[in-house]
């Protein structure tokens, strides 16, 4: 073969090479992996914020209400007649706080404080004594009452902070206060709370705590104390009460020296808490006057079956009182409502 013959096939075999290899790689060549299309990102969800409303405490009871807008009010402080003949009493057993008074030998009138429940009536009305000064100022309540002898009414709102608002202090037709004629004089008065209210010139504002209550009733100061399913708060020859724990309720029953201390409505009065506060008097005018302002005395506090002692003390006649316990702790109370017994110091208080 010549040359030229040899360089002719040479070419040949290096083109079918070239197309084998070629080939190859076509075939052995891995194919590219299929991509599925993505969507377009959207726009970035907002999470949904659900917002719980804050609870809001009465400052009387510590407990929460369903409806803030009833504590914008001012408290309502209504002088109630306590003796026999005054009773079924009307409404007390919505106060928020109810001070008893002692206003002669063996027996007491109610300063009842109503500011997270507002009942249409309350009653039966009775007068002003000179201890309500110190009593309801620390309030700056609507004071509903009877009126009173000239030098107590004089006394009372000449060094009280109280929007008075008496009987004879209204106008006659305003409905403020009704008559009752089925009940004897002079407890035949009923006083109409949510008309005071509306009348209210000076008092217009939510009044501050009285007491200082505990988050919890298994953080109050009681939950702690000696067990104490009965107090006897005597206030002369014949006229003791006496309350009684109801564990059902988590209450103490009062009762009046002739059986169950009830209302109209046939409801037990009752307490979270019973606070017994040791006062003296003094007499003037033929009127025990409470020795309150710039004084100290002791104290028992009931709340769950349980009694702590303390000591109270009280400055000026329009500051609250200062409630401690024997370790000179603040004296944490239940939420709920809270009776206020004033005994003298002498009169011989009993737990059981």
């Amino acid at each position: 073969m010549t040359a030229r013959g040899r360089a002719g096939v040479l070419a040949v075999v290096l083109a079918l090479l070239g197309a084998l290899g070629l080939g190859s790689w076509l075939l052995l060549r891995p194919s590219a992996p299929s991509v599925a299309p993505q969507p377009s990102p959207g726009p970035t969800p907002t999470p949904t914020v659900t917002s719980t409303p804050p609870v809001v405490l009465a400052p009387l009871t510590g407990l929460p209400v369903s409806d803030p807008t009833v504590l914008d009010r001012p408290a309502v402080a209504i002088k109630v007649s306590d003796v026999r003949s005054a009773h079924p009493q009307v409404g007390v057993d919505r106060a928020d706080i109810v001070v008893v008074e002692p206003i002669g030998v063996a027996y007491t009138r109610l300063a009842a404080v109503f500011h997270s429940d507002l009942p249409d009536q309350v009653g039966p009305v009775r007068s002003v004594r000179p201890m309500d000064a110190a009593l309801l100022s620390p309030l700056n309540p609507v004071f509903g009452h009877t009126m009173a002898a000239e030098w107590v009414l004089d006394y009372v709102l000449s060094v009280g902070t109280l929007d008075s608002l008496g009987s004879l202090q209204v106008p006659a037709d305003s409905g403020a206060y009704v008559v009752d004629p089925d009940r004897p004089r002079p407890d035949h008065v009923l006083a109409q709370p949510p008309v005071l209210v509306e009348l209210a010139t000076t008092a217009r504002v939510p009044p501050p705590a009285y007491v200082v209550h505990a988050a919890s009733p298994a953080q109050a100061s009681t939950a702690g104390g000696s067990p104490a399913a009965s107090l006897t708060v005597p206030y002369g020859p014949g006229w003791s009460v006496r309350w009684t724990y109801d564990p059902a309720s988590g209450r103490y029953l009062r009762e009046q020296p002739w059986g169950p201390h009830e209302t109209v409505a046939g409801v037990q009065v009752s307490a979270t808490t019973v606070l017994v506060l040791e006062v003296d008097s003094v007499l003037e005018r033929d009127l025990p006057v409470l020795q309150l302002i710039d004084r100290s005395g002791a104290l028992w506090a009931l709340s769950g079956g349980s009694v702590v002692r303390g000591t109270w003390s009280k400055g000026p006649v329009d500051e609250p009182f200062v409630l401690r316990t024997q370790t000179g702790q603040p004296l944490l109370l239940a939420p709920g409502t809270t009776w206020v017994e004033l005994p003298a110091p002498d009169a011989g208080v009993t737990t059981g």
